[in-house]
């Protein structure tokens, strides 16, 4: 049986904190601040025949490979922008449609839908700093999910916030807290009670301190609690699975006429339950420099280095570990096409950890997108 619908408490969180924002709102001038329409179209390939847990479909390919078409929309939209205080809601939503090929018992056609929308409001507190309040409802749903290689998020829905508080500088040096929650619910059109072992809640903490000026270097370290009330132990006298998350990271930014950053973490996961307890490592890497000719190079790598603690001989579950530890690198170049649309060409390449811990697959990708702003 599916565990009762955690996330009606946050909803109503949610829709209380834009009742009290919109007369608000109204008493201001609501802008947009950015809108975006995108298209495209990609080729994939895809590599390593591995089980995942959450996926009823069973074939047998140790190598796949899609043409997938894409389409979507992001934008934001001002409630109002005052020097001690402002607001706004940011939209996101795209659809994925996959033609896959390569599997022995039938070709399959996925269709995966996203859609999120978060609510940010900042306050200035007098001489102390800035307060940020953020909360997020975000979804996905997969139609016909594929089996391995071919890996596809299941779909699921989460409600999150945050409250940040932004200090004025000491000495130079800003310092940061923050206080975070989330609540995850996994499902999926068609009964997979497996997909229940991932649902999570988690609430956590982080601090940190940035100084410079032309460039930046951020320390932080936080710290997390998540509990998987649908995992057991099999200890009778802690039934559930309950982690405790410690990362350690720093990061150094330049911004100059182009933009470079460079960051590393540590994440270190211990458990009541021995199966997923892990130490990470991560690198990560994000350019954008403009070029001759009008063009633009952006480059985002992250690439994670992981160790169980414990080796075991049965499947690990690691929920949302196929996106927390996965090494991602993605190379983009953009140009100006006509007014207000620009074309893209992407490359990327995946290695990540699908539902079983330590199984893992690789992704390659080269896509064409442009993108559409109707008011720039």
């Amino acid at each position: 049986m599916r565990s009762p619908n955690r996330l009606n408490p946050i909803l109503r969180g949610c829709l209380l904190a834009a009742a009290l924002l919109l007369p608000t709102a109204a008493a201001g001038q609501v802008t947009w601040q950015d809108l975006v329409f995108t298209g495209g179209l990609s080729a994939e390939g895809y590599r390593g025949n591995l089980a995942a847990v959450t996926i009823p479909a069973v074939d047998s390919t140790d190598a796949a490979s899609a043409v997938v078409g894409e389409m979507g929309v992001r934008g934001t939209l001002s409630l109002f922008n005052r020097q001690e205080r402002r607001a706004s809601v940011r939209f996101d939503a795209g659809l994925r449609q996959f033609v896959a090929g390569g599997f022995q018992v039938r070709d399959y056609a996925p269709r995966e839908l996203v859609g999120r929308v978060d609510l940010s409001y900042r306050e200035e507190m007098g001489s102390l700093g800035e307060l940020w309040v953020f909360g997020g409802l975000g979804g996905r749903r997969v139609d016909d999910r594929p089996p391995m290689p071919l890996y596809v998020q299941p779909g699921y829905l989460a409600a999150d916030g945050r409250v940040r508080l932004q200090l004025y500088p000491i000495w130079g040096i800003y310092m940061d807290g923050q206080l975070f929650g989330e609540l995850a619910d996994y499902r999926s059109p068609r009964p997979t009670p497996q997909l229940d072992l991932l649902d999570r809640e988690v609430l956590g903490v982080e601090v940190g301190a940035t100084w410079g000026s032309a460039w930046t270097i951020r320390v932080h370290s936080g710290f997390r609690a998540t509990g998987y009330a649908n995992q057991g132990t099999f200890e009778p006298s802690d039934p559930f699975r309950r982690d405790k998350t410690l990362n350690l990271g720093a990061t150094w930014t330049l911004r100059t006429t182009m933009l470079v950053q460079a960051g590393v973490e540590g994440t270190f996961n211990r458990s009541n339950s021995s199966r997923p307890e892990y130490d990470a490592i991560s690198l990560r890497t994000v350019m954008s420099v403009p070029l001759p000719q009008d063009l633009s190079v952006n480059l985002f790598a992250v690439l994670t280095a992981k160790r169980y603690v414990t080796r075991t001989d049965f499947a690990r579950l690691v929920p949302g570990e196929e996106a927390d530890n996965a090494s991602v690198v993605y190379l983009e170049v953009v140009r100006p096409l006509f007014v207000n649309l620009d074309g893209a060409v992407r490359f990327a390449w995946n290695r990540a950890e699908t539902d079983i811990g330590g199984s893992y697959f690789e992704r390659f990708g080269a896509t064409f997108l442009v993108r559409f702003r109707p008011w720039d």
